[in-house]
C-alpha cells in the first residue's frame, strides 16, 4: 500500500518496504512559512501519528466517530523526526489562498522539496525524492516487474509523476486542468463519479 503521497509503502503484512522523510533540518522552516496565517490548519504525519497545529471541530467530530484522532503539536517547536509529509488545509477551502503558500514555499525552498496539491484545498509538502511514481517503482520491483507493466489512474497534481512513469497512465476526466496540461500525451478516461476506473478494468482486464 502506497501512502503519504509515496513517502511510505507497506506490504500486505503491513511491513514497511519504503520510507522517505522530510529532512529534519527543513521541517521547522516549512512550518514557519505555513504558520504565518492563523486560520490555516497545519498537519504533519509523523510515522503513524497525525499531528495538527490547532483544534479542528469538524475533524474532531469525524475522529470521534472513527476512533482515528489527531494529536496537537506546538508549531513554534515542531517535531522533526520521522515526518513523512506536511500539509495545509483552509477552513473555507480557499484554493487561491493556498496557492499563495505554494508560491511562498517554492520561493524559499525551490526544488529541494516536493510541493503539490492532492486536492484543490489540500497543499502537501514531502521530501524531494518522494512521489507516488517512485513508490510505484518500489512496489513493482518488489514484485519483480518493471514500470512498463504498471497501470495507474489519477486526478491530482500529486499523481503526475506516477502517471508519467507508469507504462499506462490514465488521467481522470474530473482531473484538475493542471494535471491534463502537465500530461498532454496521456489518455483521459471517464470521471470518478461514473466509476470510470472500475469500468476500464472490467472492459480491458476482466
Amino acid at each position: 500500500m502506497i501512502t503519504s503521497n509515496g513517502a511510505r509503502v507497506h506490504d500486505e503484512q503491513d511491513e514497511l518496504l519504503y520510507s522517505e522523510n522530510i529532512p529534519q533540518d527543513m521541517v521547522q522552516s516549512v512550518v514557519d512559512v505555513l504558520n504565518t496565517d492563523s486560520e490555516l490548519f497545519v498537519h504533519m504525519y509523523q510515522d503513524d501519528t497525525w499531528l495538527l497545529n490547532q483544534e479542528d471541530e469538524f475533524l474532531r467530530k469525524f475522529h470521534t466517530e472513527t476512533g482515528f484522532t489527531y494529536t496537537l503539536f506546538d508549531a513554534s517547536n515542531a517535531p522533526t523526526q520521522g515526518i513523512a509529509k506536511i500539509f495545509i488545509t483552509h477552513p473555507k477551502q480557499d484554493h487561491e489562498h493556498l496557492v499563495e503558500f505554494e508560491d511562498a514555499l517554492r520561493e524559499k525552498f525551490g526544488d529541494s522539496l516536493n510541493i503539490a496539491f492532492s486536492t484543490p484545498w489540500c497543499l502537501e509538502v514531502m521530501a524531494k525524492e518522494v512521489s507516488k511514481g517512485e513508490a510505484l517503482k518500489a512496489v513493482a520491483e518488489k514484485l519483480g516487474y518493471g514500470l512498463e507493466n504498471c497501470i495507474a489512474f489519477g486526478d491530482g497534481m500529486n499523481d503526475a509523476e506516477m502517471l508519467s512513469m507508469a507504462g499506462h497512465g490514465f488521467v481522470m476526466e474530473n482531473a484538475h486542468e493542471k494535471v491534463k496540461k502537465a500530461l498532454p500525451n496521456n489518455t483521459v478516461i471517464g470521471s470518478n463519479a461514473d466509476d470510470a476506473v472500475a469500468e476500464f478494468l472490467k472492459k480491458h482486464l476482466l
